[in-house]
């Protein structure tokens, strides 16, 4: 799409990744008119170079917008879009080398989300479940975990809003378009774009969208690498590392030392359509991805023994958008009229982001559904700028 592209849309979006596309999806699919605008490509971000699950954010407060998220995709999968959410998920398997932490894992989980059914899993039983793992491992399983292809989702989404009429153009740079305490548009590579309302939608870049000043940060990149590799018998079950279930909270390792083999990292396994995506690290700067790549494999050996001799096909990394408190900013930026935020999913953009762009849709159509004042954009404050 180019600018020369006629009218005023009702709205502009900053962002293509899977909250962006979603927000366009659920705005045109009510009738407004609307442009997004994406400076690389659909899902350059981490919605298109994720470790590939759906899966449940253990946080109560994300679980009601993951249930509607998976209701997106069914529809989405029924519509032949190019995007497939398996029936059933395959299962999650949080592994650990002890059974006590494990089991105290499982009595957690269940107190809180007991839909999942926890069960914790040892010895031959496990290995029954999964024969990729290593012996002597044991597993809490949860019914959660659905491997889908990192880009899928967002690249369909991104069609189906492209089918009911909102335009995308990639290859652009967006600022705010501001006038007074108002924000009226956008500025797109130089020219202005008059828009009724402003999503921001740019993942961990969205602060430097709203705020040029640097003053207000709610949220801040964190880096993960994740590395394709062949596998001759590829796991049937989502595989993550005990802990991971905690790093939206958790806070980010600090890393003084770049050497590849000090870099934490947290395992995880994810095949899906044939693709198994090896994972990874939460770090608060841009590693080394091919430095990493043989690092994360002799690691995840430890979990999966057939790793060791895995080729590996490529390499990726990605910006996650992590909020200081591991929850989204939605809806209106306080004091600036006719912005709205819709960013800082963190790890769970893909489980929860297409529910959270409704919501922000909504507000924008003025239709009766409360954001959350858990994750409301205004609970950070008044952006500076």
């Amino acid at each position: 799409m180019s600018l020369e592209a006629p009218g005023r849309p009702d709205v502009a979006i900053v962002g293509g990744g899977i909250v962006g596309a979603s927000a366009a999806m659920f705005l045109a699919e009510a009738g407004a008119s609307v442009v997004l605008v994406e400076r690389t490509a659909v899902g350059a971000g981490a919605s298109g170079r994720n470790s590939g699950a759906v899966q449940h954010p253990f946080d109560p407060v994300l679980v009601a917008m993951h249930v509607e998220t998976l209701r997106i995709y069914r529809r989405l999968t029924d519509e032949g879009l190019g995007f497939t959410l398996p029936a059933e998920p395959a299962g999650l398997l949080l592994v650990a080398a002890q059974t006590a932490p494990v089991e105290e894992l499982a009595r957690d989980i269940g107190l809180l989300h007991p839909q999942l059914h926890p069960t914790v899993l040892t010895g031959g039983e496990l290995q029954a479940i999964e024969p990729a793992l290593a012996a002597g491992l044991s597993a809490c399983r949860l019914d959660t975990g659905y491997p889908v292809p990192p880009a899928a989702a967002t690249r369909a989404i991104a069609r189906r809003a492209e089918a009911l009429g909102a335009r995308i153009l990639v290859g652009a740079a967006a600022s705010l378009q501001r006038r007074g305490d108002a924000v009226v548009g956008l500025i797109v590579d130089g020219r202005p774009l008059d828009a009724g309302a402003v999503v921001v939608a740019a993942g961990p870049w969205s602060p430097d969208v709203v705020d040029p000043s640097g003053r207000w940060r709610p949220v801040r990149p964190v880096w993960g690498v994740n590395v394709e590799v062949e596998l001759a018998r590829p796991p049937r079950a989502v595989i993550e590392q005990t802990g991971v279930e905690t790093v939206a909270t958790a806070g980010v390792a600090e890393t003084p030392s770049q050497h590849p083999s000090e870099v934490p990292s947290m395992f995880s396994l994810i095949t899906a359509e044939g693709s198994t995506s090896l994972g990874s690290t939460f770090l608060p700067s841009e590693p080394d991805p091919p430095a990493l790549a043989p690092v994360l494999r002799e690691r995840g050996a430890r979990f999966v023994p057939q790793l060791a001799a895995a080729p590996i096909r490529s390499v990726r990394a990605c910006a996650r958008p992590q909020s200081a408190d591991g929850r989204p900013l939605l809806g209106p930026v306080p004091d600036i009229a006719g912005l709205y935020a819709a960013f800082g999913h963190g790890p769970w953009g893909i489980s929860v982001g297409p529910a959270g762009a409704r919501l922000v849709a909504d507000a924008i159509l003025g239709r009766r559904a409360p954001i959350p004042d858990e994750v409301d954009a205004a609970r950070f404050g008044v952006p500076t700028a």
